[in-house]
């Protein structure tokens, strides 16, 4: 009775690392157009009101902390909205009980920013993630690419 043939070898190694890197060029879009959708969508169709800073709730990491201010402000059908602005301020340079003019989704009034942070730009956050996806997925394409043949010796 003759062995059985060997099954062919299988490379899983680089469908692995395919799978890893797709995986990253995904998160990091992800977190990409998170950031970026927030001000383009203020940016296409926020609507201005005056809004009063009520307070700052605090957001302790592990080297800094941030202050967010808690605003309010009236819609355009007369309707009373308390957000916290989705862009970080300094509570001196902006003191409680200060009238400054922001921009808010109709759609999602708790989506709320300073007009100056919206006119100011989305920052560069989002391409620096953008381009980390594209780089993550470009390391995937080749492993999509054939293997090399052996050399022969």
């Amino acid at each position: 009775m003759a062995a059985p043939a060997p099954a062919p070898k299988r490379d899983t190694s680089r469908w692995v690392f395919l799978a890893f890197f797709a995986g990253l060029g995904a998160l990091f879009g992800y977190f990409a157009w998170s950031q970026a959708s927030g001000h383009l969508a203020l940016t296409s169709r926020g609507q201005r009101a005056e809004a009063t800073i009520l307070r700052y709730e605090e957001v302790r990491g592990r080297r800094s902390t941030s202050w967010y201010p808690v605003l309010q402000f009236a819609t355009a059908d007369g309707r009373k909205v308390e957000a916290t602005s989705g862009v970080s301020a300094d509570p001196a340079a902006l003191p409680r009980g200060r009238r400054l003019p922001v921009l808010y989704d109709p759609a999602d009034p708790s989506n709320v920013r300073p007009a100056a942070a919206v006119e100011a730009g989305m920052g560069v956050t989002p391409w620096i993630l953008g381009g980390m996806a594209v780089l993550m997925f470009a390391g995937a394409a080749v492993f999509l690419l054939p293997p090399r043949p052996a050399a022969q010796g």
